[in-house]
């Protein structure tokens, strides 16, 4: 007689979870700003407030960090795209932010996209998920790459979910 076994692993998304892959996004903005002298240690810590809630809640589809020129991403700029849930990835370290990228004129901002699961929720889940953010974004579109093209490099998860981080590539 044979016995067969099945075993279920699931693990639940935690703030600690979200924590983890924000901190992780909050080192690759201090390697810009010790490379390029942007952005300021509060708006570090203000994204990674904001992704953190964003995370939990499980409403980032991406969000683009990186300096800004003539209303274009230059090549110092980072994209991380949400991962789908249960997605096998290695969980990368951060950094590896490339230096001497021409800069010149650029200024740092960033740029959220939210996923089916923010549109899902009554304007009222929206307005106090924001609310518990640090800063308000306002509406745009996506700002497009000066040059070349997003590449695909690392991944930051923990708890069954992440970000997949993309940087510009010629």
């Amino acid at each position: 007689m044979s016995t067969s076994f099945s075993v279920t692993d699931s693990e639940t998304f935690t703030v600690a979870h979200a924590k983890r892959i924000a901190s992780k996004v909050a080192t690759d903005l201090l390697r810009f700003q010790s490379l390029y002298g942007s952005p300021t240690d509060h708006w570090i810590d203000d994204y990674e407030k904001e992704l953190v809630e964003m995370l939990k809640h499980d409403v980032v589809a991406y969000v683009e960090y990186g300096f800004k020129r003539d209303g274009k991403w230059t090549e110092a700029a980072v994209r991380y795209k949400a991962l789908p849930g249960g997605t096998l990835v290695a969980d990368d370290d951060p950094g590896k932010i490339r230096p001497r990228l021409d800069v010149a004129g650029a200024s740092f901002t960033s740029f959220m996209s939210y996923n089916d699961k923010w549109w899902s929720k009554t304007q009222a889940e929206r307005d106090a998920i924001k609310q518990s953010c640090p800063f308000q974004r306002t509406s745009g579109s996506a700002p497009a790459l000066e040059a070349g093209n997003w590449a695909e490099d690392l991944n930051y998860v923990a708890g069954g979910r992440g970000l997949g981080r993309a940087t510009v590539r010629r």
